[in-house]
């Protein structure tokens, strides 16, 4: 079938498709290596952005735009930013060092606001099911509908989704933290102590994403590991306990404290001290 071109595309309808769109793919490919041996050159990176915009496009062109690739785009276009001297942090200013600290944490945001996005529209879904009588995501049996609706419609052999289907109701903790993960994945991204945590989640998620519903993520998995399994603003552990207290909703439970609770004063901690002796 004839494409119906994007217009980052536009130009190949007056060039010629069969002609210049292997260029566009070679394109591609070469921008992208050679950022990835010289990636402290802006130019070669700005190169590899365009190079990725237009294969997408192209791809683009000849069927549905999804949003596979989305993240990458977002994270290559910033990385144009990073400020000259980076990758040579021993040897550069504070301010240089604060740039790509503010670059790097800019793609972190742009990669968490898909994710909360994502789960967000979960949300916003239910609620209008809920309003027409439909089963929402967070009915107990959500998942293991979703499940048998994707192997019905698409005959996909899934390794594991048809034993899950009749044990339906054990998925349903794994949908809430699903939605859990993706919606707060925003708020992560602003609390270094949970970039690790939620960037295991993530993957997590696209793993059993493959083996139940046949969903393939994967180019999102290594974008994952580089900004949030390998964050250089994350900390080191520092006790489960830490953690809990950044996490949404769960953290702001265990800073409540039951007004039952007496509060100890100052000189009740204090301690006792003997008495002089005559």
């Amino acid at each position: 079938p004839a494409p119906t071109l994007q217009w980052p595309v536009a130009w190949l309808g007056w060039v010629g498709v069969e002609r210049f769109a292997p260029l566009v793919v070679a394109f591609g490919i070469a921008s992208a290596g050679a950022a990835l041996f010289r990636p402290e050159s802006r130019t070669l990176r700005a190169l590899a952005f365009v190079g990725l915009f237009e294969v997408l496009a192209l791809k683009f062109s000849f069927g549905k735009i999804h949003h596979l690739m989305h993240a990458w785009i977002f994270a290559s276009f910033l990385f144009i930013g990073l400020p000259s001297g980076w990758s040579r942090p021993e040897s550069t200013s504070r301010s240089v060092r604060q740039g790509a600290h503010l670059v790097f944490s800019a793609a972190q945001v742009a990669l968490c606001m898909t994710y909360s996005l994502a789960g967000l529209g979960k949300l916003v879904g239910s609620a209008y099911q809920a309003a027409i009588g439909e089963v929402t995501t967070l009915h107990p049996s959500a998942l293991a509908r979703h499940l048998a609706d994707r192997i019905f419609q698409t005959h996909a052999d899934s390794w594991v989704g048809p034993s899950l289907i009749e044990h339906g109701a054990w998925l349903w903790p794994g949908m809430l933290l699903t939605v859990y993960l993706q919606l707060f994945a925003l708020w992560a991204a602003f609390r270094p102590r949970l970039h690790r945590l939620w960037g295991a989640g993530l993957v997590a998620f696209h793993a059993t994403s493959i083996l139940t519903l046949t969903i393939d993520f994967n180019p999102a998995v290594p974008l994952l590991a580089l900004l949030l399994l390998a964050s250089p603003s994350a900390p080191r552990f520092g006790g489960w306990r830490t953690v809990a207290g950044d996490l949404p909703i769960v953290g702001a439970l265990l800073r409540l404290r039951p007004r039952s609770w007496p509060l100890r004063s100052a000189s009740s901690r204090r301690p006792a001290t003997r008495p002089k002796r005559s």
